[in-house]
C-alpha cells in the first residue's frame, strides 16, 4: 500500500506526496480566485511587466499567450461589467480587481483612440 501525505501551503497549492514522486496542483476556490488575482495586480502595481504577469498566470486562453493584450476594443464586444471598468481607466491606469462572469480580472489601459481601447488584463476562473 503506497502512503499519499496532502500538504495544503499558502491557499492555492496543494502538494500531493508519493512514495514516487510529489505532484503539484493549483486548487483555487472563489474566495481565493480573489485574493490570487489582487496579489497579482500587486505585484503590477509594484513594477513588474503587466505582460509578463499576465502571460504567465492569466487563465484567459484568447489573450494570456500575448501577455494579456487585446487591442481594438470597443462597446459591444466584451461583457457590461468588463466594459464598464475598462471604458473608465486613463491610459497607464490599473484598475481594481472586478468580477465577471469569467472571474475575477483587473485591466491595464493601454491607449484609448477615440472610442477604440487597446489594453491587457489577467483573468482568475473562480473554478
Amino acid at each position: 500500500m503506497k502512503t499519499i501525505i496532502l500538504l495544503l501551503i499558502a491557499p492555492f497549492i496543494l502538494i500531493t506526496h508519493t512514495k514516487s514522486k510529489p505532484i503539484i496542483s493549483t486548487i483555487i476556490i472563489k474566495k481565493d480566485a480573489k485574493k490570487l488575482c489582487e496579489y497579482y495586480r500587486q505585484r503590477v502595481l509594484r513594477g513588474e511587466s503587466m505582460a509578463s504577469i499576465a502571460k504567465l498566470y492569466s487563465e484567459d486562453p484568447g489573450s494570456a499567450p500575448n501577455g494579456g493584450q487585446y487591442d481594438g476594443i470597443v462597446k459591444g464586444v466584451m461583457v457590461t461589467e468588463f466594459e464598464n471598468v475598462a471604458f473608465s481607466l486613463k491610459p497607464g491606469e490599473i484598475s481594481e480587481v472586478f468580477e465577471t462572469q469569467y472571474g475575477f480580472h483587473f485591466i491595464q489601459l493601454i491607449s484609448r483612440k477615440g472610442d477604440t481601447l487597446s489594453l491587457r488584463h489577467l483573468l482568475i476562473t473562480r473554478d
